[in-house]
């Protein structure tokens, strides 16, 4: 571990004699859990009312929950790429979301389950993959030792109606366990929680830590969700939001079960467990499922807060205090760049990432983990610097000319008071930053 990470941990330790203050635990258990299409007011520490998320509000209660926090993508598979490299997305050519037989994330990129095998651990993919159904952009072919989900975008959660015996599978949405297919009998959400148990079951008195990426397909299109869990919120007159509603629900079920495990497990100080969305919720495009991303603006598929900014919580028993807000930006990538901190791994200097290391930040260094942040999506790109945020769009469906704002986030969360007149210079700087950071990544706008 890098001195750095170990003044850092050492500064994070609850309050306990000096005498009986536990090590930092080396090469902690690692567990990653990302919501698809998921609103950001959709969980109760963001103020959801109508579906109670008990589990979710536990995790964030638990540990640290970022109020800044953000993923680099508008929508799904640009944004797991970068959790998977640490890199921007941009870099290695995953620009949107991708599409069936289209190529996948640079297979040449290392992910970070290279990096963790090459410190002994045992990874694991359980649930929605999305980066490539090539072979060679196969979890088995990127570091991980076992798959249960499927290779593409989205698939039904019921399972699936028989096919004709000369039918061939779709490798995009068929369900594989490592490259076999399979039948599964169950709801979707409660197979993959099934599944995530059942790895750390079997991890369970192993001296060898373990690296579980668990991605839900819920709550992104199509809508559907069991009679008992419809049963539950019959209250909701809105039959799309009552669906997401059950949808959501049998998620924070799911993610109980597994937060149940790690406990019983007896591994809570020995696990670091985050959790974010891959993109805010699909409001009025990109197939909308009744989320809410109240109070911020627009929503997947946009650079508006309401596409980029997600739940984001990051808990670790014994070594992050629970109930810490941390208010500076933050990104989906900076996970990559911790965990390998924590696991004592080097960076290949032939692919350098974008992500920082939480942990001295979290332990109290000063200052912002990211001065500057960037996004782009389409025909839209943004730019974070401090309070501030610049955005463009080009002419579109929704504008006949390119829109430029110019935002204070501190004072307008919803970015409803457009500053960019009173402002020229601001824009002008954040103008020049972006291009030139756009440039760096290689390729055009």
């Amino acid at each position: 571990m890098k001195p750095a990470a170990t003044l850092a941990l050492a500064a994070l330790l609850l309050s306990l004699p000096a005498a009986a203050a536990p090590q930092p635990a080396p090469r902690p258990n690692i567990l990653f859990i990302v919501a698809d299409d998921m609103g950001y007011a959709d969980c109760g520490v963001h103020g959801c009312t109508d579906v109670p998320t008990p589990n979710l509000d536990a995790l964030a209660a638990g540990g640290v929950r970022f109020t800044n926090g953000y993923v680099t993508g508008a929508v799904c598979s640009p944004t797991r790429a970068a959790l998977m490299t640490g890199r921007h997305q941009l870099r290695d050519g995953v620009p949107d979301w991708i599409p069936p037989g289209k190529p996948g994330m640079n297979p040449a990129v290392p992910t970070i389950a290279d990096y963790l095998k090459k410190a002994g651990y045992r990874s694991a993919v359980v649930g929605k993959w999305h980066l490539g159904e090539q072979d060679q952009c196969h979890p088995l072919n990127r570091g991980f030792d076992e798959f249960f989900g499927f290779l593409g975008g989205g698939r039904s959660y019921f399972p699936d109606p028989p096919k004709p015996s000369q039918g061939k599978a779709d490798p995009y949405t068929q369900l594989v366990r490592g490259r076999e297919p399979v039948v599964e009998t169950e709801y979707m959400t409660h197979a993959f929680g099934r599944e995530a148990v059942d790895f750390l079951t079997r991890q369970r008195g192993k001296d060898q830590p373990f690296f579980l990426y668990l991605a839900f397909n819920a709550v992104h299109t199509p809508m559907q969700a069991p009679d008992d869990y419809l049963h539950r919120f019959a209250s909701i007159e809105d039959q799309k939001r009552r669906t997401y509603a059950g949808m959501l629900s049998a998620m924070d079920d799911a993610i109980g079960r597994v937060l149940k495990t790690v406990r019983d497990a007896g591994i809570e100080r020995k696990t670091l467990i985050a959790f974010i969305s891959d993109n805010g919720g699909p409001i009025t495009r990109n197939a909308p499922n009744a989320s809410r991303n109240t109070p911020l603006r627009g929503g997947k598929g946009e650079t508006w807060e309401g596409g980029i900014r997600v739940p984001y919580f990051l808990k670790w028993t014994g070594h992050l205090k629970p109930g810490t807000t941390y208010d500076q930006p933050v990104v989906q990538m900076d996970l990559m760049a911790t965990v390998l901190s924590l696991a004592g791994q080097q960076v290949d200097p032939k692919w350098p990432i974008d992500g920082v290391d939480l942990m001295p930040f979290l332990a109290g260094q000063m200052g912002p983990p990211h001065p500057t942040l960037y996004w782009e999506y389409g025909q839209q790109w943004a730019i974070r610097q401090g309070s501030w945020k610049l955005t463009f769009a080009l002419p579109g469906k929704e504008a006949k000319t390119p829109v430029l704002g110019l935002f204070d986030l501190t004072q307008d969360i919803g970015e409803s008071r457009d500053l960019s007149l009173a402002h020229p210079e601001r824009v002008e700087q954040l103008k020049a930053v972006w291009s030139d950071w756009r440039k760096s990544v290689g390729g055009k706008f």
